[in-house]
C-alpha cells in the first residue's frame, strides 16, 4: 500500500540576493510611457471623431439653410446657341446641352412611405464654344455645375431617368424603381452626390433626371453676369 505523508514541509529558501532596482525602474518607465500613449491616443480619437461629428453637423446646417436662401437668388433667362452637339450621357441622345438632375430615396418605416429629395445643384454638359443669350446678349459658358431655377415650375420634363443602387441600400429600395448601374461610373468628378455613391459613401442610392435642350431654347438659371461672363450661384453648393 501506498502512503502519503500530509505532514512534509516544504522549505523555500532566499538565496539573500537583492531586487535588479535598475531593471524594476526601467519597467515602472516602460509602463508609464505605455500609458500615456495609450491616453493620448484616445483623448486624440475622441477629439477627432468629436470634431468630425461637429463638422458633420455643421455642412448639413449650412447645406439646408443655403437651400432656404436659394429660392430667392436671381434668375437669369438664357437662350442657348451652339452649332454643335454633345451626347447626353443616359439617354444618348444628341443635344445642344443637358442638365443632371441628382437626387435619393429614403424610405421612412414608420410611416411606410418614400421620400425623394435631389440636390439644388445640376450637373450641365454643352459643347466647347456654347453661347448663352440674355437680354439680347451673348455671354460663353464656362461652368459644369448650375442651379437652375426649380424645373418642377418651369415646365421642365426629364427625358430620360435611371435608378441606381449599392450593396448597402435598404431591401425596401432595391426596387423601388428600375435599376440601371452601369451609367453612373461614367459620370465620375460630374458631382460630390455621383462620386461619393461611386465610392460606396453615403447617398447608398441615386436617381438621376436627364434634361434635353436644343439650340434655340430658353433655360432658366440662378446666376448673375460679372466680367462679361456668366456666373452661375455654385458658390452655395456645400463641397
Amino acid at each position: 500500500m501506498i502512503k502519503f505523508n500530509f505532514n512534509a514541509n516544504v522549505n523555500i529558501k532566499n538565496n539573500g540576493g537583492t531586487p535588479d532596482k535598475k531593471g524594476l525602474k526601467m519597467i515602472l518607465i516602460v509602463f508609464t510611457i505605455f500609458i500615456l500613449v495609450f491616453i493620448i491616443s484616445a483623448i486624440s480619437m475622441t477629439s477627432f471623431a468629436f470634431n468630425s461629428i461637429n463638422s458633420l453637423e455643421q455642412r448639413i446646417d449650412d447645406y439646408n439653410k443655403q437651400g432656404e436662401a436659394i429660392p430667392k437668388l436671381p434668375v437669369l433667362k438664357c437662350k442657348i446657341y451652339t452649332d454643335n452637339t454633345v451626347t447626353a450621357p443616359l439617354s444618348g441622345q444628341q443635344s445642344s446641352l443637358y442638365l443632371l438632375r441628382v437626387g435619393t430615396v429614403k424610405y421612412s418605416k414608420r410611416l411606410r412611405k418614400t421620400d425623394e429629395s435631389f440636390d439644388y445643384s445640376m450637373v450641365i454638359g454643352y459643347p466647347k464654344g456654347t453661347q448663352i443669350s440674355v437680354n439680347g446678349q451673348l455671354y460663353p459658358i464656362d461652368f459644369k455645375l448650375c442651379i437652375v431655377d426649380n424645373p418642377d415650375t418651369r415646365n421642365m420634363p426629364y427625358l430620360y431617368e435611371t435608378y441606381a443602387t449599392s450593396h448597402s441600400t435598404s431591401a425596401f429600395l432595391i426596387n423601388y424603381k428600375r435599376n440601371n448601374n452601369q451609367k453612373i461610373p461614367a459620370l465620375k468628378n460630374s458631382h460630390p452626390w455621383i462620386d461619393s455613391f461611386i465610392e460606396h459613401n453615403s447617398p447608398n442610392n441615386l436617381i438621376l433626371n436627364e434634361y434635353i435642350f436644343k439650340n434655340g431654347d430658353s433655360l432658366y438659371i440662378k446666376g448673375k453676369i460679372e466680367n462679361n461672363k456668366i456666373v452661375p450661384f455654385v458658390e452655395h453648393m456645400v463641397q
